[in-house]
């Protein structure tokens, strides 16, 4: 059941990822995000953490959303680069911004390394990269599950 279960996962994860790299879901002017964040995930699973920090860069300034939680982790454990809270806190709050579940919780992880005056520069610098990345000031709205609404 398990194997089956991988073989399931895996074959709907290449088929996810055939249809992003082909551009199925694509609006407007073409960008290839893919490729740089496959580029850094491919590194980071090779151990060759410097590479993954540089192409995880290029893809979070490119507004690839998956790599915005993967680069503020490289910033708080120092993984292909030196450990950078303030870094770490602006990339994480761009992934609370745009969803991802765990970014709230490891952008106050970061927070909580800094002194008063290093959080609040944090958070106007976290607020510039914001605009730059063109997010909403408020994370989507999750959707409770069905057990959870009234």
């Amino acid at each position: 059941m398990q194997q089956l279960f991988l073989k399931l996962t895996l074959i709907g994860s290449l088929t996810l990822l055939s249809m992003l790299s082909s551009n199925l879901f694509a609006t407007g002017p073409q960008i290839n995000l893919t490729s740089h964040y496959v580029t850094a995930e491919e590194a980071n699973q090779q151990g060759d953490r410097q590479t993954a920090f540089k192409e995880f860069t290029i893809a979070a300034h490119k507004r690839d959303a998956r790599a915005y939680g993967k680069l503020g982790s490289m910033y708080l454990y120092g993984l292909g680069t030196p450990k950078d809270y303030h870094q770490a806190y602006i990339w994480f709050h761009m992934g609370y911004l745009t969803g991802e579940r765990e970014s709230e919780r490891f952008r106050d992880a970061a927070s909580s390394m800094m002194t008063r005056a290093e959080y609040l520069k944090a958070v106007t610098a976290a607020e510039q990269q914001r605009l730059k990345q063109q997010l909403d000031k408020a994370p989507p709205q999750q959707i409770p599950p069905v057990s959870q609404r009234k």
